[in-house]
């Protein structure tokens, strides 16, 4: 949980945006932060909507990953409207919804199971979705994604 907690906490120190960012940053750290008028800049500026940031995690995050960690509903809207792949994943395997169900995202979650995520979609260690939310603990994301599994899928 420490962990968890000072990752989060770095990834607030890099969402700060500054001049001297690249598009591609500026995209990343406004999936963090899910400010959609910045994603929008980003983008517009040359950002790549399914580029892997590698700035924090070997692993990488895609900017819909970021916006599924830090819960950014509208930010996921955003992206899914724009383009992004709502299976693309890390260099582990994991997509958004994995990532929304690791860090307890209720409200990312419903979004992505709404949008067409795959709650069945494993990692590279075979593991789910609902797993991971198992695995941490967040009982309310795994009902979703239990009843996702059962063709149950929420409304966004």
């Amino acid at each position: 949980m420490i962990t968890k907690t000072l990752a989060l906490l770095l990834t607030l120190a890099v969402a700060r945006p500054c001049a001297s960012q690249t598009p591609q940053t500026r995209l990343w750290d406004a999936s963090i932060s899910g400010d959609t008028t910045a994603l929008a800049g980003a983008l517009k500026d040359g950002a790549r909507i399914d580029s892997l940031d590698r700035r924090t995690s070997q692993n990488g995050r895609r900017a819909l990953n970021w916006a599924a960690i830090n819960n950014r509903a509208g930010a996921i809207r955003f992206l899914l409207a724009h383009g992004a792949l709502i299976e693309a994943t890390n260099l582990t395997g994991f997509t958004a919804l994995h990532h929304a169900a690791e860090y307890g995202s209720v409200d990312a979650a419903r979004v992505l199971l709404a949008a067409g995520a795959d709650p069945k979609h494993t990692n590279m260690e075979g593991v789910t979705p609902l797993a991971r939310a198992r695995q941490e603990g967040h009982l309310d994301v795994a009902e979703l994604l239990e009843a996702a599994e059962r063709g149950v899928r929420p409304k966004n």
